[in-house]
């Protein structure tokens, strides 16, 4: 009865285990092709002619096309005949603009294609993303030679006078970029304890130091206006 009673359990316990790997799977798939599928946002499209588009807008990430959904007609367009647009996410429940930009490509031509735009001012942070398959598992008997989801992976460049460069360490390539402003750039970092490893830290900074820009030109404006009076 013992022995009986232990294979039971045993099989019980497979049976669980196989269901859970099974769950797993399903989601994982699930998660994969919802976001190659994209999500309807409400948000607005401009075209290169100015014409402004306005509705539900689903970016396809894989084909770089977005999908307009006004009334019941959905049009596609892709970077080539598209200005920016502008979407309110669901998801990470915040404003996102993009814009379509000539990118040097290695082979030496250019290829218009669309950037998210994470500030813009005097140092314009631009980010691109594209869809990569994590490396297969190791050998599992539960789950042999099975792919994760696809996950997105980001490329974050800071764009000036028409010429992209590829951030690969903030604090060397941007931060010098901040000296008109570096006393009350290093104060803020400090007293926040910034350590501008992560890319949410490293963009407020850039956003003090665009406002800081900012203000300090506005007078400059206000003169030049009354003196035109």
């Amino acid at each position: 009865m013992i022995q009986l009673d232990r294979t039971s359990n045993y099989q019980t316990t497979m049976k669980y285990i196989g269901l859970l790997i099974f769950i797993i799977v399903s989601q994982t798939a699930l998660a994969s092709n919802l976001s190659q599928q994209g999500v309807w946002c409400t948000g607005k499209i401009t075209l290169d002619n100015d014409v402004v588009l306005e509705g539900k807008i689903s970016y396809d990430l894989k084909f770089e096309a977005i999908k307009v959904k006004t009334d019941d007609l959905v049009r596609t367009y892709t970077a080539e005949t598209i200005a920016d647009f502008e979407i309110f996410d669901p998801i990470k429940y915040r404003h996102r603009k993009y814009v379509a930009v000539d990118l040097p490509m290695k082979e030496g031509y250019q290829r218009k294609t669309f950037f998210e735009v994470l500030s813009e001012g005097e140092i314009t942070i631009l980010r691109k993303s594209k869809y990569v398959r994590r490396p297969r598992v190791t050998e599992d008997f539960r789950a042999p030679h099975i792919y994760l989801n696809a996950v997105c992976r980001h490329t974050y460049y800071v764009y000036q006078s028409g010429e992209f460069v590829e951030i690969e360490d903030f604090v060397s390539q941007i931060m010098p970029l901040m000296n008109s402003h570096q006393v009350k750039v290093a104060s803020y970092v400090k007293q926040c304890k910034l350590r501008l490893k992560e890319i949410h830290e490293q963009m407020r900074v850039v956003y003090l130091y665009n406002q800081l820009v900012l203000e300090q030109e506005q007078p400059s404006f206000i003169s030049e206006s009354m003196g035109k009076s």
